[in-house]
């Protein structure tokens, strides 16, 4: 146990969304109790490490709809339409249904949601180690970062649902990357600044620095050409797989980045904001997606 303190997070009650002190407050389930029900009992027990402040280090348990952290009821409430909408892309894809690009692309903000969500309850779980001071909390990333999530089959029958890597020490300082499995799918989930944006021909920098906490970048270019593969490690060939670059939409107006978004490569892909179409890759190439069309599943003959 620290006998000092590193970040807010281990003297005050934070909003999971907006990162100030609870509003009226409520609580906000980081897994949803939709999610929770959909794979087994909702009070099944889920051991969430030890409580390294104990002398005995015993289990940390919860029932799994306990699995709560505070929030603001207002910014909870602005959250609720988005999970009502997910539930139903879980269930297509479950059921073996393709989404279009508008509702992959809503679901990259649910996963951007959970994902940060299970780094800042994590690190409110264990505010007994030297855990890091956030400078961002979900309201913050949401579809602010490129992402990609890659979709695998899990046993057909299978009700389960597992989270791997969000508990793991890295992702206490680097929340980029998780792995849910839900029932009969797998999904894995990874988002960072200019994850994409080089192989995907979008602009990213030349050069980067960084100043305590804090990364800079300048000199920015863009090739306008999408090459493969956009992430450089080899992955098992997913059932789906969405990439999405979102520029920088603070520097749109910027002297170096204003004219590479302007480019008719770039212009033409925009959806709004600093947000591009949702991108697949097949044996035929790259394809960039319309917000209505649909992003087919690979068939099994594209995966061995």
């Amino acid at each position: 146990m620290v006998d000092f303190k590193t970040s807010i997070l281990q003297e005050q009650k934070r909003c999971i969304f907006c990162g100030k002190p609870p509003s009226n407050k409520n609580k906000e389930h980081v897994i949803p109790k939709w999610l929770i029900e959909l794979t087994g009992d909702p009070k099944r027990q889920w051991n969430l490490g030890v409580q390294t402040n104990h002398p005995d280090r015993k289990l940390r348990k919860y029932a799994a709809d306990q699995f709560q952290f505070p929030a603001c009821e207002a910014c909870n409430s602005r959250y609720s339409d988005l999970e009502g909408r997910t539930k139903g892309y879980m269930s297509d894809l479950l059921a073996g249904n393709n989404l279009t690009a508008e509702a992959w692309d809503d679901f990259l903000d649910w996963f951007d949601k959970v994902r940060i969500g299970l780094w800042l309850g994590n690190m409110m779980l264990n505010k007994d180690w030297p855990i890091p001071e956030p400078n961002f909390y979900i309201d913050q990333r949401v579809g602010q970062k490129d992402r990609c999530v890659l979709v695998y089959p899990n046993e057909p029958e299978a009700q389960v649902l597992n989270i791997t890597g969000a508990s793991d020490p890295m992702f206490m300082y680097l929340p980029s990357s998780f792995m849910l499995v839900v029932n009969s799918l797998v999904f894995v989930n990874i988002s960072s600044e200019f994850l994409l944006s080089a192989r995907m021909g979008f602009p990213y920098p030349r050069k980067t620095s960084v100043k305590g906490t804090r990364r800079y970048v300048s000199d920015f270019t863009a090739t306008f050409n999408a090459r493969q593969p956009f992430l450089r490690f080899e992955f098992y060939p997913p059932l789906w797989a969405v990439y999405q670059t979102v520029l920088l939409e603070g520097s749109l107006d910027a002297e170096d980045y204003k004219p590479l978004v302007e480019h008719e490569y770039i212009a033409s892909k925009r959806i709004g904001g600093g947000r591009t179409q949702i991108c697949t890759v097949s044996p035929d190439g790259v394809k960039f997606h319309a917000g209505g069309a649909p992003v087919e599943k690979a068939e099994m003959a594209d995966r061995v």
